[in-house]
């Protein structure tokens, strides 16, 4: 087998199902030293293009899919690879970065010949260091970066913003706009972090900025806004988080995008959203939810309604309502499988919540079994000891 592909395959976690989930939309451009071509021996590229060349390698994928965790696979794929280049490496670290492994990322990072980083090598290393928590290693890597583009500040306004640090990330902001047109990415980098932090004004301060100068960008603008409605809604001022987000939307006339969760068992693929019950398998579903329930609670679990976003409904309570997000319904899925899969993965098309978080840490524990959710953000690996590979920084 190509082996260069093979690693490509085993780092981006190609699933066939998932990609017919999402479009069938992607274009995968590969080339080697060897010859290589879509057939039974890749059955996942069948409706790809892949073309083959004998000098470079280019990876172009469009709507990548189900980055699946699948690490130790991809790692022993990649020492066999004979003489790594830029990309082959650079897809390491994306991969290590991914699943919250940022020092390995930063090692090989550092075994790069400084000649031959690039912008997306630096881009991939300090993205593994935010999604470790890792700020000064990540400081030292951006110092050493004599072009400093765009997409390298933003990355680390993110770095910073996830940890808290916002007087640094404006900072950063404030000195590229000297010398360049705002961007809108960082100004919503930096309000994912405020939703975290529930810093209220802040956050109200950023997002007034981002209408007054990016009145056109209505995704961004309706990202901000669904990001500000929750942060009231996560104070207890629902209200007001639901008056903001409806006026909001029918200002910038635009929808909001539903959460939905993906999980592949037995060969099928099965989609769920909040409060689900469309599938056959419902009743048992919920009975397993609250099996689930009651095993948290009995170790001192409780739901954090901080992340309920709207009002709670008279027939619901926090539990109810927590226990309905699509991941909870994709993992409890899993579970009222025979035999129970020795590994649970599911994939999210937005970024898991905090409650969800915490909760499958804790599920992975009791059940002993390793989860696997692939948000919009990163790869958080549950592990039967009760920690994420992301170590609480999502």
């Amino acid at each position: 087998m190509n082996r260069v592909l093979d690693f490509l395959v085993n780092v981006f976690g190609f699933s066939d199902n998932f990609r017919m989930a999402l479009n069938k939309d992607y274009e995968v451009e590969i080339s080697d030293d060897s010859e290589a071509t879509a057939s039974k021996e890749f059955p996942v590229f069948e409706t790809s293009k892949l073309l083959i060349s004998k000098k470079k390698m280019f990876i172009k994928v469009k709507k990548e899919v189900g980055k699946s965790g699948s690490i130790d696979q991809a790692r022993d794929v990649y020492k066999s690879v004979s003489n790594p280049n830029i990309i082959t490496n650079t897809s390491m670290i994306n991969a290590y970065g991914l699943n919250g492994m940022g020092v390995e990322a930063i090692n090989l990072y550092r075994e790069i010949p400084i000649d031959e980083r690039n912008e997306v090598s630096q881009i991939c290393v300090l993205n593994a260091c935010s999604h470790s928590g890792l700020l000064d290693e990540a400081w030292n890597i951006y110092n050493e970066i004599n072009i400093k583009t765009e997409k390298i500040i933003t990355i680390m306004v993110d770095c910073l913003s996830r940890l808290f640090v916002f007087d640094e990330a404006q900072n950063l902001i404030d000195s590229y706009e000297k010398s360049h047109r705002p961007s809108v990415v960082m100004y919503i980098t930096m309000l994912s972090g405020l939703r975290n932090h529930r810093n209220i004004d802040l956050s109200e301060k950023v997002y007034h900025r981002m209408k007054s100068i990016f009145p056109t960008e209505k995704d961004s603008l309706v990202s901000g806004a669904i990001l500000l409605a929750n942060i009231y809604s996560s104070l207890g001022e629902h209200q007001q988080g639901r008056n903001f987000r409806s006026n909001q939307l029918r200002e910038l006339k635009q929808k909001v995008k539903i959460g939905l969760s993906w999980t592949e068992v037995n060969d099928e693929l099965v989609q769920f959203k909040a409060h689900d019950r469309s599938h056959p398998r419902s009743s048992e579903i919920y009975a397993e939810l609250d099996r689930f329930a009651a095993e948290l609670i009995a170790h001192g679990y409780k739901f954090d309604s901080s992340w309920i976003t709207r009002p709670i409904r008279e027939y619901e309570t926090i539990q109810s309502v927590l226990c309905g997000h699509s991941e909870k319904l994709a993992i409890a899925y899993n579970f009222i499988q025979r035999p129970i899969p020795s590994i649970i993965q599911v994939t999210k098309n937005l970024r898991i919540c905090g409650d969800c978080h915490a909760a499958t840490k804790l599920i992975a524990k009791i059940r002993q079994r390793d989860i696997i959710v692939r948000d919009a953000h990163r790869i958080h690996h549950f592990h039967s000891n009760g920690k994420c590979s992301c170590q609480d920084h999502f």
